[in-house]
């Protein structure tokens, strides 16, 4: 089902740079109303501005569009059936990659979009891995709408005040932890249930310990293996010696995403190990700590320390909308893609896209400003950015990581174990042409 081919690096994805606003509303509007069925994961500060930017759309072409919001753990568990059953929605805003949109479009529930992205001129726009990275075999399956930069949350104000250093090494680090805790606090805010919440710290430390270019040739060619001993270090690291330091709460694989969060916005938590998509939820309503963002600090013997990075949110089109639905969708994906639509993600919604954005005048955060110049770094060279590992990994991998990082996180599994466990998921995907398409 796949081809494989060489990719550019995730440095080169995104060009955050002045770009001159134009017109993005596609074709001219529908003659008959049409109704457009859109869920989406955006539940934070950002759904008021997801809104008005839908309903922007809707009065200009004629188009009525409901809109239905639903949690990410959700969504993974009702959108396959929905579709199936014809009571889904004609567009859904999820997770790229092969063991996402790949499900859905090998069941035959989505549809390609590279006849519209040829024919709105998409890959003008859009940063080039991004594009590779909603690719599925040799189609387009998803439209790129966000970019997601993995790192380290820091409570600047609260370590200020216990007078706790920020770790720049991995030793650092877990001596740290002890501190924080000496000192009242949970030091990293870590949560694992249902699992996949793991699949972001295992991004960052396998991403250090062998390296961006190392992890492109794993992901992309299938050269190199899961069960290195860089890899077990990078299990290691964070699933064993961390929880050995007491950097997370004993209950962390009882904890939801949202109660690390909680942990995180109360204070009770000096650091948060997650992406980009929390600044707008951190700016809501941590207004009295100052946050800063950083890489994670690299464990012993890594490559080095870097950020990971990958496409966040994609829209996908039903294969059981109409063909008028399907127009109208088309003219829809173009405009969210659009110059002016740009810039509202971005000083609206708070998003972080893969196209050119003029934030000028936008007002934004020193925090979200924080991750658009690493971005921007990265545009420019000056950066090299990792790999986000499950937008890009077969479906059965991305199960054995989530198993498999919560029995270690236990101590019912050692490091070497799931290694092995996630090789044999990345052979058996291989195998099966279900490894991701470049």
């Amino acid at each position: 089902m796949q081809r494989r081919f060489p990719v550019l690096s995730l440095g080169l994805i995104l060009v955050l740079l002045a770009v001159a606003a134009g017109p993005g509303f596609g074709r001219a509007r529908a003659q008959d109303p049409v109704e457009l069925l859109i869920w989406d994961q955006f539940t934070g500060p950002e759904t008021e501005a997801v809104d008005a930017i839908y309903q922007e759309f809707a009065e200009a072409n004629n188009v009525t569009i409901t809109r239905e919001v639903i949690d990410a753990d959700q969504m993974r568990q009702t959108l396959n059936t929905a579709l199936a059953s014809g009571t889904g929605p004609d567009l859904v805003v999820s997770d790229a990659g092969p063991a996402y949109a790949g499900l859905l479009a090998d069941a035959g529930l989505i549809v390609p979009l590279d006849d519209l992205a040829a024919e709105y001129g998409w890959a003008d726009r859009i940063a080039p891995a991004a594009i590779q990275g909603a690719t599925i075999g040799d189609q387009l399956y998803s439209l790129p709408l966000t970019i997601d930069l993995i790192g380290v949350y820091v409570n600047q104000t609260l370590m200020d005040e216990a007078g706790l250093a920020v770790p720049t090494t991995f030793a650092e680090l877990l001596t740290f932890c002890g501190a924080a805790a000496e000192a009242g606090y949970i030091p990293f805010a870590f949560a694992n249930n249902p699992g996949w919440q793991a699949f972001h710290q295992f991004a960052m430390t396998s991403n250090d310990m062998i390296g961006p270019d190392a992890m492109q040739a794993l992901l992309f060619e299938n050269r190199g293996r899961w069960d290195s001993p860089e890899m077990v270090t990078a299990i290691k690291s964070y699933f064993v010696d961390m929880r050995e330091a007491g950097c997370f709460s004993d209950d962390a694989n009882a904890l939801t995403y949202d109660d690390g969060n909680g942990l995180f916005f109360a204070g009770d938590a000096l650091m948060h190990s997650t992406g980009s998509w929390l600044v707008r939820d951190i700016n809501a309503n941590m207004t009295d700590f100052e946050v800063t963002m950083m890489p994670f600090p690299a464990p012993d013997g890594a490559a080095g320390s870097y950020w990971s990075s990958g496409v966040g949110s994609a829209f996908y089109l039903s294969a059981g909308s109409s063909p008028e639905q399907q127009d109208a969708a088309g003219r829809f994906l173009d405009y969210v893609v659009s110059p002016e639509t740009a810039q509202r993600w971005v000083g609206e919604a708070g998003f972080y896209l893969p196209l050119e954005v003029d934030t000028t005048g936008l007002g934004v955060t020193p925090l979200f400003q924080s991750v658009l110049d690493v971005l921007e770094s990265a545009a420019n060279g000056e950066t090299e950015l990792g790999y986000n590992v499950d937008v890009l990994a077969p479906p059965g991998f991305n199960d054995a990581m989530q198993n498999g990082f919560q029995a270690v996180l236990a101590g019912d599994k050692t490091p070497e174990q799931q290694a092995a466990d996630l090789q044999a998921a990345w052979d058996e995907g291989f195998q099966s042409e279900a490894t991701p398409a470049a």
